[in-house]
């Protein structure tokens, strides 16, 4: 190819990246003029799902076109594969204290007061079912674990054990990672908000202390939570050792004050009372399911172990209690038993908060609206000094669910650069995509964070935890293959009766599985064909919006384009939008023709 040929094409590239940015700004403008109503699952009707469709494929389409490149230029991202590097230094009580801090977060201080008050003894049957579904999910983790390392692969666990069954270019596989990403963003965009509650509603309105007081007590704890944040975003590998040292200090702290302050919400109640107990007159079978996926939350912490196996020591000494002679443990023990042992001790103290709230007969005194209900429970049991004992367990389970779900996010997007799926070169700032999602979705209040992060999790834990089918007869246990099956199908169970916690949440989470099943076909699809399909979907999302007429009450135009005066509907924008990317998908199919030749769209056609 001459010089005057890579000029041209470079020239048309810029072409077409220019204006498909212009567009996509455009669209993006437009949907932030009419947020209100495309947004809005209530109600949709044909012409309002046109009008959604119409604009996400604005968007969709118009960045694919800014940002792709022809691969016959040979301008391709290096995409090496990351395997990490062995730092074995954790022992038993630090990976123990890693996997409780993951599980014991910040969530708990809300939903089980609430859920306990609303659901009463359904709350808390709904708590030992999740804890016995994640004690049979860590059972399937260390199985599939310990086929791999006895076959000689260093595998992290999680949805890399799917990619393993089913390989890269798995369906399956890419569901479980876009799942686990979004479930992580979500919940780290969820401590977020209510760890701000904490910082401007709750200690601003507390009597503890005055204005000076409470607002150095603010900075202090805000200061704490940027240095924990970048110690273990920028400089884990250097810190390893000490990050595992102070992680195990604040759950022994974190446990103890747990556990002084259920113990003290019970001997505070005037009696024992069983009224809150029996007080729920629903359907007992649907509900335990529906508050099970509901709660679940609280309980997939655990597979955080796994993605620290590279740090723990082949062989340690582990200290018991009552015994004079250490006992050596190997790194299968230490995986094994950490994981079971987080969700025994993390699911009893969720159990024993939640009959603690039941006994305190505390319904109907505002405990259901407070911000973080578990404050207003330990001081109207306790006080000012436990009130303020629960804020330091609060903050200790901010930085312990934030700081790993963050992390565990950025790992799952840029994972799927290792895997080839999307260019490394992208995915290596996959900590800057992940932040940017999870701003976003800090926007989308808490009640739909919980519902998306519980259904995404959920899916996720499913594929998991069924490609243990895989490996179940290598371990010799022909007579369990079921098993791996039973503990993926109560997921997918778990997650399908969140549909009737909130439906809008459980179909917008669809809504992204299928965007991902698209991106995932999209992106193993030949040059020449990909550019084929932009433009034939854009044509016919083009004529359906010609042919129907869509027409939105409450849509508001641009008002910068020609048709400022006169315009029969703001549409008239979104179709001269449309109308522009189709010519410009044109243009970018001729070149790829150009490029790649007619024998390599043939041998697609074929």
């Amino acid at each position: 190819m001459d010089r005057r040929t890579i000029r041209e094409i470079y020239l048309g590239r810029l072409i077409i990246s220019t204006i498909s940015l212009a567009i996509f700004l455009f669209t993006l403008l437009f949907l932030y003029s009419n947020e209100a109503v495309i947004l809005s699952f209530t109600h949709v009707t044909i012409n309002k799902s046109l009008l959604i469709m119409s604009t996400m494929s604005l968007l969709f389409f118009s960045l694919y076109l800014t940002v792709s490149f022809p691969k016959s230029l040979k301008i391709k991202f290096t995409r090496p594969r990351i395997r990490g590097k062995q730092y074995p230094v954790y022992g038993f009580f630090i990976i123990l204290s890693i996997g409780i801090g993951s599980t014991l977060g910040s969530p708990l201080f809300i939903l089980i007061p609430e859920n306990a008050l609303q659901y009463g003894i359904v709350s808390t049957i709904s708590l030992i079912v999740a804890a016995v579904t994640s004690v049979l999910m860590a059972r399937v983790y260390f199985d599939i674990y310990e086929f791999h390392k006895n076959n000689g692969k260093d595998i992290v666990g999680g949805p890399a054990f799917v990619r393993e069954a089913y390989g890269v270019s798995s369906v399956r596989y890419f569901i479980s990672r876009i799942s686990m990403w979004v479930a992580n963003s979500a919940l780290s965009a969820y401590c977020v908000i209510i760890f701000f509650d904490l910082l401007f509603v709750i200690i601003p309105g507390t009597s503890i202390g005055g204005t000076i007081i409470s607002k150095a007590i603010i900075y202090i704890i805000l200061g704490m939570f940027i240095l924990w944040f970048a110690i273990n975003a920028f400089f884990e590998e250097k810190f390893l050792r000490l990050i595992g040292k102070i992680q195990l200090v604040m759950m022994v702290v974190m446990v103890v004050i747990l556990v002084a302050e259920e113990r003290m919400i019970m001997v505070a109640s005037a009696h024992f009372s069983t009224h809150l107990f029996f007080s729920f007159s629903g359907n007992w079978f649907q509900d335990i399911l529906i508050d099970t996926g509901y709660l679940f939350i609280l309980f997939f912490g655990f597979q955080e172990i796994m993605a620290f196996q590279r740090n723990i020591a082949d062989k340690t000494m582990l200290k018991i209690p009552f015994r004079k002679r250490p006992v050596l443990i190997g790194k299968d023990y230490i995986i094994k038993n950490s994981m079971i042992y987080t969700v025994i001790i993390s699911s009893t103290i969720n159990i024993v908060y939640s009959i603690a709230v039941l006994t305190t007969q505390s319904r109907g005194t505002g405990i259901e609206t407070n911000a973080i209900p578990a404050f207003l429970i330990a001081q109207m049991a306790g006080g000012n000094v436990w009130f303020a004992l629960m804020i330091i367990a609060f903050v200790i389970a901010t930085l312990t669910t934030f700081v790993p779900a963050f992390l565990a996010a950025s790992r799952h997007l840029k994972s799927l650069g290792e895997d080839r799926i999307f260019p490394y070169s992208l995915a290596r700032y996959s900590w800057v995509f992940t932040l940017i999602f999870i701003v976003i979705l800090v926007a989308s209040g808490e009640s739909f964070l919980l519902s998306i992060t519980d259904f995404m999790v959920l899916i996720s834990l499913g594929f998991i935890s069924i490609s243990g089918t895989r490996y179940r007869k290598e371990l010799g246990r022909t007579r369990g293959t079921l098993f791996p099956v039973l503990v993926g199908s109560l997921t997918f169970i778990f997650g399908a009766f969140n549909y009737f916690v909130d439906p809008e949440v459980v179909l917008f989470s669809i809504l992204i599985i299928s965007v991902a099943y698209l991106i995932h076909n999209l992106i193993n699809m030949e040059p020449v064909a990909l550019k084929l399909f932009t433009g034939s979907m854009l044509v016919m999302i083009f004529l359906a919006d010609l042919f129907i007429n869509i027409m939105i009450t409450g849509t508001e135009g641009l008002k910068i384009f020609m048709f400022t005066e006169n315009r029969a509907s703001t549409f008239e924008e979104l179709h001269l939008l449309l109308f522009s990317l189709i010519i410009v998908s044109i243009m970018d199919f001729i070149l790829e023709w150009t490029l790649n030749g007619k024998n390599n769209l043939t041998s697609i056609l074929q």
